[in-house]
């Protein structure tokens, strides 16, 4: 009955930087989006199903990163890459910055956590 996760979602305080952001940085792709000001998209990759939901704020909280990492919730989201190195250089490059040095990942294969520009946690792993 249930197959898959279709999507998480994110809401932010600025949409339309944060999709740009996901979409240059991170290499995603809008699969879909309203024409609401300020709008909400679905981004992911064409190759993947799965998407994430970036969505307005509509209750302000405090921002993500003013959570500990290790508080009750859903507290980062993992990207899978194929070329560990190659990824963590390029976001390097870009500006990214890391919340630690990379470490093994759980079942093997390396991983490193890094903020989105609103302060979400997100990760990259190779398995």
């Amino acid at each position: 009955m249930f197959t898959t996760i279709d999507h998480p979602a994110i809401a932010c305080y600025d949409t339309a930087t944060q999709i740009e952001w996901y979409c240059r940085v991170l290499e995603m792709k809008v699969i879909a989006r309203n024409e609401l000001t300020p709008p909400t998209a679905l981004v992911g990759y064409i190759t993947g199903g799965t998407v994430i939901e970036l969505m307005p704020v509509r209750v302000q909280e405090p921002k993500p990163d003013a959570h500990h990492r290790w508080a009750p919730g859903l507290r980062h989201l993992a990207l899978r890459v194929d070329d560990f190195d190659k990824a963590y250089a390029k976001l390097k490059s870009l500006g990214v910055e890391f919340i630690a040095e990379p470490q093994a990942a759980i079942g093997g294969g390396k991983i490193v956590s890094f903020r989105d520009p609103e302060g979400n946690e997100l990760q990259i792993v190779q398995r």
